[in-house]
């Protein structure tokens, strides 16, 4: 077992001050506030990662940490230019301190401690416009603009940025850098939009119309890519700056429709969800080594070759992994790198298909509701 630390009792204050005043049709609200939460149980304890078949991959828990602070600026303007219409700009500024980091302990790549050792910042801009729901319609639009960095967005990452100085020779530690959280998400735009048909609106049947009460939302979302760090699949070290790489911007449109019903004494309704409409293909994964969600035909070769040279031996008739189609000459064995390269190309083709690395595609719902 690896060595551990007595637990010690930590105690915090969550202050929170704010001021509001009017000014000319518009309502200002400023606030400033220290927050802080303990840290998660998984960093109190000894903690496995990466493979842990080699030996030495763990971080040593501290059951003596400290809270991850964030100290909070937020200054917001409210005007509302009609009885049913209010905008909304809201300004924030986080600062990020005591975040956990895998704190070093000696020279051993894996000998490290959780520490509260890392910080960031995240600004942000939102903007939001409400039209209430009157009159059979309503819409509400946000969007915010924020930049959110971090000495490190990985609790296992180990710092190790020491170099030597060519002229001194002394051992230089550079200054921590930030770089994009995990979750920088840059731009990010949400419309939701309601409405309902009047109930005299349409053909009738009987007492009943058909169109009338008809309710809908549609929501529509767009959004900016995530980061992503490239990585050396040989040694799985990053390439470049962590976080370098962004995903593709995503964006999606959902419609809910429903029907009240009334029969009787008992209500419900009918509704049709529809999830992606549009059925766009949302990139939400990347290979780290080529920053594109399937493998390059470089890299499939790489791996056929590679299968090829470590089990070259043919493919005999009576075995189960035999294809006739693959036995270009008959002979009753698929042997040589003619015949067995097509083979394991194609493995090596659906080993590498991106299957988690796309968003949920169109999905429909057709359901009914009942109100006892």
């Amino acid at each position: 077992d690896l060595p551990g630390k007595p637990a010690e009792i930590q105690r915090g204050l969550s202050p929170r001050v704010a001021v509001s005043t009017v000014l000319k049709d518009a309502t200002f609200v400023a606030s400033i506030g220290r927050f802080r939460q303990p840290p998660d149980y998984q960093y109190l304890v000894d903690a496995a990662f990466d493979d842990t078949t080699r030996t030495g991959r763990f971080r040593q828990g501290n059951p003596a940490l400290g809270y991850e602070d964030a100290t909070q600026y937020e200054f917001s303007v409210r005007l509302r230019p009609s009885e049913r219409v209010s905008l909304k700009t809201n300004l924030y500024v986080r600062r990020l301190d005591g975040l956990v980091a895998s704190v070093p302990l000696g020279v051993d790549p894996d000998s490290s401690i959780f520490g509260n050792a890392d910080a960031g910042t995240v600004k942000g801009l939102e903007l939001i416009f409400d039209r209430e729901f009157f009159q059979g319609w309503g819409v509400r639009l946000s969007y915010t603009l924020q930049n959110a960095t971090a000495t490190s967005s990985d609790a296992f990452f180990v710092r190790r940025a020491l170099r030597v100085d060519p002229i001194t020779g002394d051992t230089v530690i550079p200054a921590k850098v930030e770089f994009p959280l995990d979750y920088d998400r840059r731009h990010s735009f949400v419309a939701i939009l309601s409405g309902t048909i009047p109930q005299s609106f349409g053909p009738r049947i009987g007492n009943a119309t058909i169109l009338g009460g008809l309710e809908g939302t549609a929501v529509v979302r767009a959004a900016s890519g995530l980061p992503f760090s490239y990585v050396d699949p040989a040694t799985d070290t990053i390439i470049g700056l962590p976080n370098e790489g962004r995903l593709p911007s995503i964006s999606t449109v959902d419609l809910l429709i429903r029907r009240p019903l009334t029969i009787g004494r008992v209500g419900g309704s009918l509704y049709l969800d529809m999830r992606n409409l549009l059925n766009r293909r949302n990139t939400v994964a990347v290979r780290r080594d080529t920053g594109t969600p399937g493998a390059t035909k470089a890299a499939l070769k790489e791996m056929a070759d590679s299968a090829y040279a470590a089990h070259p031996e043919p493919i005999p008739y009576e075995s189960p992994r035999y294809r006739r189609w693959a036995d270009l000459d008959n002979n009753g064995m698929v042997d040589g790198p003619a015949e067995l390269n097509p083979l394991y190309l194609s493995a090596a083709q659906d080993y590498a298909q991106p299957l988690f690395a796309y968003g949920p595609p169109r999905l429909v719902r057709l359901g009914m509701e009942v109100r006892f």
